[in-house]
């Protein structure tokens, strides 16, 4: 009785344990195909999918960089008086174009009268002591004046010239007319041009205002020669070279991107380990405005690697995958859900790299894996 009972406690354990390990096989088996997606050759046909092997593409390490639309200094004009005065006229507001010559604003004040009127009696004494300069020099000639009295001509003609000279040199600076004011036209008023052609940018005046010389009146910028002033880290400058190709967007704006290459890079580093990059953009018919901020892209280190569609690579727990076909038989496709790293976009593909063991040979789902993983209409079920 005895042995009878140790042989069936004997037989319970060996069942126990092969119960035990049957149920291991069945949970591994599981653990093996919980990764696989099977789709019917109807569904296929059906859906919107594609299989494809991996191209071999050159992809690149990208960095970004930031910075800000600008105009160089030649194309950018601070507009200015050298004469104090009234704003008896102005009509320019912020955003207005003008051409280079155009009228901007008139300045009033009494004492350019009086500046025109000296400048009219000096002009007129001139006249006179020259030809008494004239004169005298031909009597010393004949010696009917001493040497003293000729100097005492000379000295008078050549002051009065200096003073003519300024005079019209300030009526110049003040785009008076000096032929019209020695036909007697005198204005209390004085005009103001612009320098080059752009659109005004700032607007310090109103009308009435009184102005000190010297004063900013507007500024001017030709955004017709716009460029991108860029920012960039000490670590990054020996990625780049003078004429290497960018990409930039103005994110405040839209995705919109615009291409560029680099015309100067900056000599120094300042203070916080940035160099400034100085690059143009390629012609395009937008009108970036100064001032707006800038994101730039650089790439470098370029690499052959097998790359996929954007598209082909999903997203689940966290993870990244792409769908490689495993096995194709007369009815179903079977797909193994292969987890991939995440690689940066480039031109709508990314580089497809794993783990595991990749061959050029592999086929994977290029279209429609996002509804397969998601089971949105993809009709594949998991085993």
């Amino acid at each position: 009785m005895k042995n009878t009972a140790i042989f069936f406690c004997f037989l319970t354990i060996i069942i126990f344990l092969g119960c035990k390990k049957e149920k291991q096989v069945e949970a591994h088996d599981e653990h093996e195909h919980e990764n696989e997606i099977v789709l019917t050759k109807a569904q296929f046909d059906k859906g919107d999918f594609e299989i494809n092997r991996a191209d071999s593409l050159v992809f690149y390490d990208e960095f970004r960089v930031t910075g800000k639309i600008d105009v160089p200094p030649e194309h950018r004009a601070s507009v200015s008086s050298f004469f104090s005065g009234f704003v008896s006229k102005t009509h320019l507001l912020v955003g207005d174009e003008v051409k280079k010559g155009e009228l901007l604003v008139r300045l009033k004040n009494p004492e350019f009268i009086q500046l025109q009127q000296e400048y009219v009696e000096n002009y007129s004494a001139l006249k006179y002591l020259s030809s008494e300069f004239e004169r005298k020099k031909n009597l010393l000639e004949d010696r009917v004046i001493s040497e003293k009295t000729f100097q005492k001509a000379k000295s008078d003609f050549l002051s009065m010239k200096a003073k003519v000279d300024g005079s019209r040199k300030t009526l110049e600076l003040m785009n008076v007319d000096t032929q019209s004011v020695l036909n007697g036209n005198f204005s209390e008023e004085i005009k103001i041009y612009a320098p080059i052609s752009g659109k005004i940018s700032k607007v310090n005046i109103s009308q009435g205002m009184y102005l000190e010389p010297s004063t900013l009146i507007m500024e001017i910028l030709d955004t017709d020669h716009v460029h991108l002033e860029l920012d960039v880290f000490e670590k990054d400058i020996l990625k780049i070279q003078k004429g290497d190709s960018l990409v930039f967007k103005i994110p405040e704006i839209s995705t919109k991107k615009y291409k560029g290459y680099v015309r100067l890079i900056g000599a120094e580093i300042n203070k916080n380990r940035i160099v400034r990059i100085h690059a143009h953009p390629i012609k395009d018919s937008e009108q970036f405005s100064v001032g707006m901020f800038v994101e730039a892209y650089f790439k470098n280190n370029p690499q052959k690697k097998l790359g996929l569609p954007s598209e082909a690579f999903v997203e689940k727990e966290k993870a990244l995958y792409v769908l490689q076909l495993k096995e194709k038989t007369e009815n179903e496709y079977h797909f193994e859900l292969l987890e991939v790293d995440d690689t940066q976009e480039q031109n709508r593909y990314r580089a497809l790299e794993s783990k595991a063991k990749l061959s050029p040979e592999n086929q994977y789902l290029t279209k429609g894996a996002f509804d397969l993983v998601e089971g949105e209409g993809g009709g594949g079920h998991h085993h």
